[in-house]
């Protein structure tokens, strides 16, 4: 159907984003984004109707990438303390085909169909078409996936791989993972360089190197880091190695010599620090694959509507092939 509008959503910890795609010929074209605060609302459900009511929108279908696991066709979304029932978003849309997935699932389905308008690149590097790719980074909380080329299309594999413990590699490093370990807290890259861990990290990081509490905000630190204040410059550093070393490791495990992707709203702060040497060394050496790593492009996701476009992609996935 020409036509059709899918109703397309991008529900992460803070915020919750809606859409109508209106696919074409392979092609996705998306209405004006809705985007709200997710705290504005008690839950998943209050936010969809108010999406319904004010578009006045009567979509074909659904689908959404949610920042959680779906379990038993429910989804519980940690950062944000809602669970949704995937029945009841059923009903809501008129009993329509709905498709749910983890939003970096989502994230990860358009990277193959982003232009060079909604990609930033970090690093030039061979990519093979056919080869996978592999997808993550830090928004509110940190997300991973890997794409693989099949005959129809691509299949994406979610995971919540942003939980992997955290690997320090220099003095400062372990000084404060064992700060946050005193504290009883599980030490994961997300924890280290998300938003769920913010402050976490900043206090931690004040308290090994000696400088006392720096009540700074999020873009706070990105703005005294970029003017070469030495605390939020070494926090930034720091989350840009915690994320180039996840990448680093996701590359390796998935081949991704389709190219790597990063993304999320955090890792979008960071650019300035992603492309430092000593953030692509932390991606790239891994002793006798080193110059494997050397090899992968690398690129970081821009474009604000790229899990909007994936979950259309999944959509039509889903209904061409009866799976995903």
């Amino acid at each position: 159907m020409a036509d059709e509008a899918i109703l397309v959503g991008d529900v992460g910890g803070t915020n919750v984003r809606f859409a109508l795609a209106y696919p074409k010929d392979g092609r996705i074209t998306l209405s004006e984004i809705w985007k709200r605060a997710g705290a504005e609302f008690p839950s998943f459900a209050d936010a969809l109707d108010a999406f319904l009511e004010e578009t006045g929108a009567r979509p074909d279908g659904a689908a959404l990438g949610l920042a959680g696991v779906v379990i038993n066709d429910r989804i519980d979304l940690i950062n944000r303390g809602w669970t949704i029932a995937l029945a009841d978003v059923r009903a809501r849309i008129g009993g329509k085909r709905l498709v749910a997935v983890n939003d970096f699932v989502a994230m990860a389905r358009s990277a193959p169909d982003l232009d060079d308008d909604g990609l930033e690149p970090i690093r030039s590097g061979v990519r093979d078409p056919d080869g996978s790719a592999a997808v993550g980074g830090p928004g509110t909380g940190f997300g991973i996936a890997i794409l693989r080329r099949i005959k129809p299309g691509w299949v994406v594999v979610g995971g919540e791989g942003g939980h992997q413990a955290y690997a320090p590699q220099t003095p400062l490093e372990w000084a404060l993972a064992e700060a946050m370990r005193q504290r009883g807290v599980d030490v994961s890259n997300e924890l280290v360089s998300a938003g769920a861990g913010f402050e976490l990290t900043r206090d931690c990081l004040a308290e090994v190197m000696g400088v006392g509490r720096r009540d700074m905000s999020p873009g706070e630190v990105i703005e005294a880091g970029l003017a070469g204040d030495a605390f939020a410059s070494a926090f930034c550093r720091l989350r840009a190695a915690t994320v180039m070393t996840a990448m680093g490791n996701l590359a390796l495990i998935s081949n991704a010599a389709g190219g790597v992707y990063i993304a999320g709203g955090v890792a979008r702060h960071l650019a300035p620090w992603l492309d430092e040497p000593e953030a692509l060394e932390r991606f790239h050496s891994r002793g006798p694959h080193t110059p494997m790593l050397e090899r992968f492009q690398i690129s970081l996701i821009v474009a604000d509507a790229a899990p909007l476009l994936g979950a259309a992609h999944l959509w039509l996935d889903e209904r061409e092939r009866g799976w995903l």
